[in-house]
């Protein structure tokens, strides 16, 4: 019988929580969810740690989770993780078949790399390269006389974790478990063709957003930004001369993919009052954010991995054409600018690349917001199988 997984996703406006098992057609069936805002985190301190128990708790009780389950698993957001890469070459002495136990013994010598103040969480290859030419995601059962084993680890804010199993166990969870949120959404919800390809994932919250490199099944390049919904909504705010609330309210109205004509309003109240703005004047203040944040950072970051990857003599002789080129795929998720209408598409407009929206895989949970829960429970319920190589991929 399968058992059943609770998920506690932290972004960096909402925490939320989820209890699923999964059924015969391989989706989950949700027991439990809730969802609630709260004071979130900034370039990885938490803004109000003294009601951060509390939030939590909350959540849970929200739920109506009756405490069955015993291991809770937490989407760990970006700011508080850590990637290093690094290439492992190992020669079988002559050509012979790739068995398991050679894989298993490279993610083995994960548990040598040590980052100060960081725990790791996963190690997982990016690609693995057959006596110098044949690339592949998946080498076991092929012949080789040498394995390049192109591996990405991924390590935890030790304080973080400590903050969340003290919370966790106080409210009644005998173990806790961690899972890099984007590096499940990359490795999860992203087709295996994708992945081998090499992939551009940009996860945009509240507060926070992500740019990810996702190869094989790892990350090898990620860097966050202070942007999201909430910037947007103050910085309208504060353009117009209202409140954070009313701003956040005007956003439900604004369409951001079609050219408004000048006659064109949006309305919203301010004490009492009526009163109306440009809607052209709204739109175009709104594009300059999402251009001259967004769209400069997701630019920046291609430019800066680019330089990396020419430092890397192995991978400039495998990619003559870099890793990021025209044919790499763009994926966008998270609620950030999802949740806007419109938003997604000028992203696309303003980036000039084509941009796939991503979510989960269960029906009525498929919306990027969720992507982050439902792929950690991806990975959650592989964890439960018990498989030894398993438990070395996801930690």
């Amino acid at each position: 019988m399968k058992e059943d997984i609770a998920v506690l996703d932290i972004g960096s406006g909402k925490i939320s929580f989820v209890v699923g098992v999964k059924s015969v057609d391989e989706t989950f069936v949700i027991k439990n969810f809730a969802t609630s805002d709260y004071s979130g985190y900034f370039n990885g301190e938490w803004v109000s740690p003294e009601t951060l128990p509390s939030d939590i708790l909350n959540v849970i009780s929200k739920s109506n989770f009756d405490f069955k389950t015993k291991t809770l698993y937490v989407a760990t957001p970006s700011e508080f993780t850590y990637v290093k890469t690094h290439g492992m070459l190992s020669n079988l002495g002559k050509k012979r078949t790739v068995a398991p136990s050679l894989i298993r013994d490279i993610h083995n010598k994960a548990e040598s790399f040590k980052v100060n103040g960081y725990s790791l969480l996963c190690s997982s290859a990016l690609e693995y390269v057959l006596d110098s030419d044949a690339r592949t995601m998946s080498p076991i059962g092929k012949d080789a006389q040498t394995v390049y084993a192109d591996m990405s680890y991924i390590f935890c804010n030790e304080a973080f974790i400590k903050t969340l199993c003290d919370i966790a166990t106080a409210i009644g969870f005998k173990f806790v478990k961690f899972i890099d949120g984007v590096w499940a959404e990359g490795t999860q919800l992203i087709d295996e063709q994708s992945r081998a390809n090499g992939c551009v994932l940009i996860d945009v919250g509240y507060a926070s957003t992500t740019f990810a490199f996702i190869k094989g099944d790892g990350v090898k390049y990620k860097r966050n930004f202070p942007f999201g919904q909430g910037y947007m909504i103050d910085a309208l705010a504060n353009a117009i001369g209202v409140d954070y609330e009313t701003a956040r309210d005007m956003l439900s109205q604004i369409t951001l993919n079609i050219e408004s004509d000048a006659m064109s309003t949006y309305h919203y109240e301010r004490e009492g009052k009526q009163f109306e703005c440009k809607a052209r004047e709204i739109n175009n203040f709104l594009h300059y954010q999402i251009v001259n944040n967004l769209v400069d950072f997701v630019n920046y970051c291609i430019v800066d991995m680019q330089k990396s990857e020419g430092t890397n003599e192995r991978s400039a002789q495998n990619n003559p054409l870099g890793e990021i080129n025209l044919l790499t795929e763009f994926y966008l998720t998270g609620g950030g600018i999802t949740e806007i209408r419109g938003a997604s598409k000028y992203f696309e407009r303003a980036l000039a690349r084509e941009v796939n929206i991503l979510g989960g895989s269960t029906a009525g949970w498929d919306k990027p917001y969720y992507a982050s829960m439902f792929a950690t429970l991806e990975v959650a319920e592989k964890m439960n199988r018990k498989n030894s190589l398993l438990e070395k991929l996801f930690g």
